[in-house]
Formats: structure tokens, C-alpha cells, sequence
């Protein structure tokens, strides 16, 4: 399978160069990232792969003819990345932080119309999507939901988009009482779902971030905190995608790991 790798020069991107040449089934068959002209290997810290980056998206994918695009660009380029993927009959896999599912409505029809198959997932790590599964299941008890998303100052937006993916997961059932007044604007965070979400910034080493989930019903609380250390936790999750996708029934749209592991 023919990889195209959009972001290749990301904490995210350059990991998935690195796995992909662990890998006998896949190829690398091109990238696209600001280091225009270096070699991709060379940028994930490797010997030369001869394969050369490029700033010209859709020219890159053209010369490339991919079997799939894996983007893990950022959220302020990643709707035009996805309409030219689009345009160019792609099938695709897309990290979606920051993306609403406003924003995502769009691309879910234009997918099914198109006969295509697409994997936009805001978090492809294994823990948190079982992290997700029993938030399911607890929210029917636990009315009180917290989140709290901590990333490095070069996360761009906030929430991440797994903060909010687990908000809306969570969605508790029935909605607590939060006599509480905020005496400055903010202080308690954001509500997405009827879940309060609070995100932090702070110049945590490398590629950490964390995640907390906090529920909560009269008399108990429970605590989920996810660690990340390293870029590579995605790695499972995101090459479980990418062989699953071709058994994806044409004009398939996942939007959850769950969905993924489920496919046969």
C-alpha cells in the first residue's frame, strides 16, 4: 500500500515515517511538509529514503498516486488538506484535532457520495479509546463530568480534540446541579456536553500530553489520567487503520477507534 504523509515533518509524522520502513506491506510514497526538497527520511532521523518532501499538496499527491493519505497537518490547513483529498478521489486517515463536527458534516456526505473510505479520529492511541468505551458506560451513573487536556505552549487550539471527543462521550445523562458563579470569566472552563472541560499549557518535555477524566456521582469520584510520552503511542492505532480501511464498505466515514477495532 502507498503511503502519502501529510504533516511529515510533525512529532506524529515523523514517527510514522520511522514504523512505516518496520512495515513490508507499506511504502512511503511521498509527503508533504514546509522542509521542501529534503529527503523524508532525513527528516524523521533517518538514512535517505529517496523520497523528497514537497509544499505543493495536490502536485505532490499527483507525482505520488497514493493508495492513502495519512494527515497529521494542523487545524488551520486541515480543511482545504481534506477538500483536496476530495477532489482527488483519496482515500484518507486524518488525525481531527480541533475540527467540529460541524466542520467534519460536510466531508462525512461528500465521502459516502464518492464511494470513498475515510478515518477522521481525534485520537488514535489504544488507551484512550478503551478509556472511551467505559465512559459509555459510566455515564449513566456519574452525572459530574471534568476533563482536563494538558499539552505543551505548540498545541494551537483549545480543547484538543480529544478533550472534546471525550466530552461529548461522555455527554452525562442526567445533568448535575453547578450552583457555583464564576468571580472571574473562564475560571471553571468550558462546557461541551453538559462536561466541563478545562485545558492547560505548560512546557512539558518532547511530544507529553495528558489527558484526565473526572467522574463523579454523591460520595464517589473516579479518576482516568492518560500519559503520552512519546508520539509513537498513536502508532498501534493508526496502522490498525490503515489495514482495516480497504475491508471498509465503500462511503464509510469512522470517526472512533472502537469502529476500527470492530472491522473484520
Amino acid at each position: 500500500m502507498r503511503i502519502f504523509l501529510s504533516g511529515a515533518s510533525g512529532n506524529v509524522g515523523r514517527a510514522i515515517i520511522r514504523n512505516i520502513q518496520k512495515e513490508r506491506d507499506l511504502e512511503l510514497a511521498g509527503g508533504w511538509c514546509k522542509e521542501a526538497g529534503q529527503d523524508l527520511g532525513t527528516i524523521a532521523g533517518l538514512a535517505p529514503l529517496g523520497v523528497t518532501a514537497t509544499d505543493r499538496l495536490a502536485a505532490g499527491l499527483a507525482e505520488a498516486c497514493p493508495d492513502l493519505v495519512i494527515d497529521f497537518s494542523v487545524t488551520t490547513v486541515l480543511e482545504d488538506n481534506m477538500r483536496t483529498y476530495l477532489d482527488l478521489n483519496l482515500n484518507a486517515l486524518i488525525g481531527t484535532t480541533g475540527l467540529t463536527e460541524e466542520q467534519l458534516e460536510p466531508f462525512v456526505k461528500e465521502v459516502k457520495e464518492r464511494g470513498l473510505r475515510w478515518a477522521a479520529i481525534a485520537n488514535y492511541g489504544l488507551g484512550m479509546s478503551l478509556v472511551q468505551e467505559f465512559v459509555k458506560m459510566a455515564r449513566e451513573y456519574y452525572p459530574y463530568v471534568s476533563i482536563i487536556d494538558r499539552h505543551s505552549p505548540s498545541m494551537i487550539n483549545a480543547p484538543s480534540g480529544t478533550a472534546a471527543v471525550l466530552a461529548k462521550t461522555a455527554n452525562p445523562e442526567r445533568k448535575p446541579d453547578r450552583p457555583a458563579v464564576e468571580t472571574h470569566q473562564g475560571v471553571m472552563g468550558a462546557e461541551i456536553a453538559g462536561a466541563q472541560v478545562l485545558s492547560q499549557r505548560m512546557p512539558w518535555p518532547g511530544a507529553y500530553s495528558e489527558h484526565e477524566v473526572m467522574l463523579g456521582r454523591q460520595d464517589e469520584i473516579i479518576r482516568i489520567k492518560i500519559e503520552d510520552h512519546t508520539s509513537d503511542v498513536y502508532m498501534d492505532g493508526i496502522f490498525l487503520t490503515v489495514r482495516k480501511m480497504p475491508h471498509m464498505a465503500p462511503g464509510t466515514f469512522v470517526r472512533d477507534l472502537a469502529e476500527i477495532r470492530r472491522v473484520r
